[in-house]
């Protein structure tokens, strides 16, 4: 199985089990907060690739919109500037509820283990977010 395929059945998953944030304030984005939600996503090779790849093609990115304390892919309006690229961590996430804690969804984790169990070299090289560095970044 490929990344792409990947999303699109996480995609197929979330749109028919109606996944969606659990925030009593809707999608603040304070999730995309690492010094808020005291956590960060992993980026496996593949996904920096494709990101990589998405910048490429994006001209002058800027990096850190919404501020340093935010996903360096953040924008200004709370909005993910890389959503059709976002890697897996990001695509399964949905805050359960007012905390930053995730809603389980076994079907979702099966297929990203079974993804990660195919891609084990992929996986094992997984890097926080923060700790890459993208094309154009400075």
């Amino acid at each position: 199985m490929t990344l792409e395929v990947l999303w699109k059945k996480l995609a197929d998953l979330t749109a028919r089990t109606g996944m969606k944030c659990g925030r009593s304030d809707q999608c603040d984005s304070n999730c995309c907060r690492p010094s808020i939600s005291c956590s960060e996503p992993g980026v496996t090779p593949p996904e920096r690739e494709l990101i990589n790849r998405f910048l490429a093609k994006q001209g002058d990115f800027r990096f850190y919109e919404s501020g340093s304390n935010s996903c360096k892919f953040l924008g200004k309006n709370d909005k993910c500037r890389i959503y059709a690229v976002r890697p897996i961590d990001c695509r399964v996430h949905f805050c359960k509820d007012d905390s930053f804690a995730s809603q389980s969804n076994h079907s979702a984790s099966n297929l990203v283990a079974d993804y990660h169990a195919r891609h084990e070299v992929e996986f094992m090289a997984t890097e926080l977010i923060d700790s890459c560095k993208f094309r154009g970044e400075p």
